[in-house]
């Protein structure tokens, strides 16, 4: 340990700095793979939306063909 109280303070400094740098690192793979999630997520749902929007447009074009059969 050192004596002199400045030495100390800036020993106490550049380790809780080091502790910060080292608590930003761990959090910044989570974030991005947070983005990655959104990202995932929001293309899923929009590969549900349009399958389920083609196999409307789908039914509706058979009905239109079976009707105008019928006519």
């Amino acid at each position: 340990m050192t004596s002199h109280p400045y030495l100390y303070e800036k020993l106490i400094a550049i380790h809780q700095a080091e502790l910060q740098h080292d608590m930003q690192q761990c959090r910044i793979p989570d974030h991005f793979g947070q983005q990655r999630t959104l990202v995932q997520s929001t293309a899923n749902n929009l590969g549900t939306l349009l399958i389920a929007l083609g196999s409307q447009l789908q039914r509706t074009g058979q009905r239109r063909e079976a009707s105008l059969r019928n006519s």
